[in-house]
């Protein structure tokens, strides 16, 4: 797990295609966004199946703000870039969560 971790750490600046730590600053947004949904998702009481849902939900909410900036000037734009990066990912796995918090939750046997 450490490797992987080093692995990412090492090829993340490499992912930076403007000149500026602000960028870094960006993607480090992004790492720390899906890492605090990740922990959310395996905390949660709910089924396999539901887990599951919110994880491709994350993955696939995580690359879209990704294809929709890709373009953009980061320096006019890094206030609106740096939200939807955060944002888009993070409304997504809540509104999803709480959807379909009664179909997946687990019931829990005692009700004391």
């Amino acid at each position: 797990m450490k490797n992987l971790l080093l692995a990412v750490l090492i090829l993340l600046p490499l992912s930076a295609f403007a000149h500026g730590e602000e960028v870094l600053l960006s993607l480090f947004y992004d790492l720390i966004t899906v890492i605090a949904l990740l922990v959310f998702i395996l905390c949660i009481k709910w089924k396999s199946s539901g887990k599951s849902i919110l994880g491709i939900v994350l993955i696939v909410s995580a690359v879209i703000p990704f294809m929709i900036t890709s373009d953009w000037p980061y320096r006019e734009n890094r206030r609106l870039i740096d939200s939807l990066h955060v944002g888009i990912p993070l409304v997504s796995v809540l509104v999803t969560f709480f959807l379909f918090r009664r179909k997946f939750s687990v019931k829990s046997r005692y009700h004391g």
